[in-house]
């Protein structure tokens, strides 16, 4: 007994009964149709091709097509006994077996005893084999006796999404079809078919994106459109919401910002992701849609992008932090931000003009010492030091130049203060390590004159040096060492 129709899902209520009917794969039906037409069929056919584009569905056709007691142009009537019985599903000349439950070798001998037999009331025995690539290596051994010597009343049709797990052996003995990923304005269009059918209020930049998500597969489209449908207007909003996808614009304005150089930008769309708990892997599948979308349409300058965003995509399934392996990609991609760049606290230095900068002695050492110190080079300016500072650790150690880039960094009085943004505390902790902290420390004397001190703070906690941090940072002020309980001082 057959579902009520109201009960069903969309894609199957919609799923198309005619070759006609079907979308997106016009050279397979067509050339289907043409051999029902003309009774040349074959005894095996291989349909293949990612899933929901319609292998299932057009194997139930040719099954009813093959069947039908008055076939139109190759085509089913679904009027006649026979189409009613395989529609119905009480035909028992046509089987449908799923590989993946079925997949031993004794369900395909059962198999081949009963293929052995003429048809209860049909012209042709279809066994429909979905997954087919799912059987075990002695089901195809099995399975293969039946193919080289097919009695003329039986027909097998094998679907998978793998075909390159299909024995070469079987392959070579079925008529192969690989079916195409559907096109996204043809998913729309039948979504707003449906939707209209349905009395479903789906918005137009809706059903586009809907369309763009299912990556070619109708049936997925539909599973969505019903989703949502069910909650009343399908709007663009509702689909973001339930499929975690980011705006058009959004995604245009990371690409701007790639192919700018503009690390500021890139970097403050990945945090607003984040903070919004959005799938950075999906984020980034639909960069690179998007990129090669503008490519197409004349923007060649995009491809070195788009291969490092599919490159990126690749990297993230092995990536212990995501947000932060993408932030490490854009820096060395565009080079350091300059957000965290801001401008130099009022130093004698900064107050004088450059000649006078250029002229003025460096300070004496601190400490007492009276040994001449040696000539300074004048102070550059701070936004020149960090971002130089940052490039020269991209190519040396990019993951604390990644670190590094979100700071805010001040420096005056020979003190280099990197402070980090409140949504940065994994940077933080990583940058406390103290062998960073010591590359960190060694890298800012070669680009900062003078630097008596890095201090490292984060905007996210109350944090405050410790007794022996801040002893510390003072002694190398000062030129001097820490003494501890027990010690005279000699060296």
């Amino acid at each position: 007994m057959t579902e009520p129709t109201d009960r069903l899902s969309l894609y199957r209520r919609f799923r198309p009964q005619r070759f006609g009917e079907v979308v997106g794969q016009d050279l397979v039906v067509a050339t289907l149709r043409r051999a029902v037409a003309g009774g040349k069929l074959g005894h095996a056919y291989l349909l293949s091709g990612q899933r929901g584009v319609g292998k299932t569905s057009v194997a139930r056709i040719l099954a009813r097509a093959v069947n039908c007691q008055a076939p139109e142009a190759g085509e089913p009537c679904n009027r006649c006994e026979s189409c009613q019985r395989i529609v119905a599903g009480r035909s028992l000349d046509v089987v449908e077996i799923d590989g993946a439950s079925n997949r031993g070798v004794d369900q395909i001998r059962r198999l081949r005893e009963e293929a052995a037999y003429v048809p209860a009331g049909s012209r042709y025995k279809v066994y429909i084999i979905d997954e087919v690539h799912m059987l075990t290596g002695e089901a195809f051994n099995a399975l293969l006796k039946t193919l080289e010597e097919p009695p003329p009343h039986v027909l097998f049709i094998f679907a998978t999404t793998e075909p390159h797990k299909v024995p070469a052996t079987v392959v070579s003995r079925c008529q192969a079809f690989e079916f195409q990923p559907i096109a996204d304005d043809a998913i729309a269009q039948v979504l707003h078919k449906v939707a209209e059918a349905e009395r479903i209020d789906l918005a137009p930049g809706a059903a586009e994106l809907i369309a763009r998500r299912s990556r070619g597969a109708l049936r997925d489209a539909l599973v969505v459109l019903d989703q949502l449908g069910q909650a009343g207007e399908v709007t663009e909003e509702a689909v973001v919401d339930l499929l975690g996808l980011p705006p058009l614009s959004q995604v245009d304005g990371f690409l701007d910002a790639l192919a700018g150089r503009d690390a500021d930008r890139a970097l403050a769309i990945v945090a607003e992701l984040s903070t919004r708990g959005r799938d950075l892997a999906l984020f980034l599948e639909e960069t690179a849609t998007r990129a090669r979308d503008r490519i197409i349409a004349g923007e060649p300058g995009l491809i070195p992008i788009a291969r490092s965003v599919i490159e990126l995509r690749g990297e993230l399934s092995r990536a212990f932090s995501r947000r932060l392996h993408v932030e490490m990609a854009i820096v060395a991609l565009c080079g350091p931000p300059q957000r965290g760049e801001p401008r130099p606290a009022p130093t004698r230095e900064a107050s004088l003009p450059p000649s006078a900068a250029a002229s003025s002695s460096p300070p004496p050492p601190l400490g007492g010492g009276t040994p001449e110190a040696p000539e300074a080079k004048p102070a550059a300016p701070l936004t020149e030091a960090w971002r130089a500072m940052l490039e020269s650790m991209l190519t040396e150690r990019t993951a604390v130049a990644a670190f590094l880039s979100p700071a805010e960094v001040t420096w005056a009085d020979g003190l280099l203060t990197i402070r980090l943004p409140p949504d940065c505390g994994y940077h933080y902790e990583s940058l406390l390590d103290p062998a960073v902290r010591s590359y960190v420390e060694a890298t800012a004397h070669k680009f900062f004159n003078p630097l008596l001190a890095v201090q490292l703070a984060w905007a996210g906690g109350n944090h405050r040096p410790t007794l022996e941090e801040g002893a510390r940072i003072l002694a190398e002020a000062l030129e001097g060492r820490i003494l501890r309980e027990g010690d005279d001082g000699s060296r």
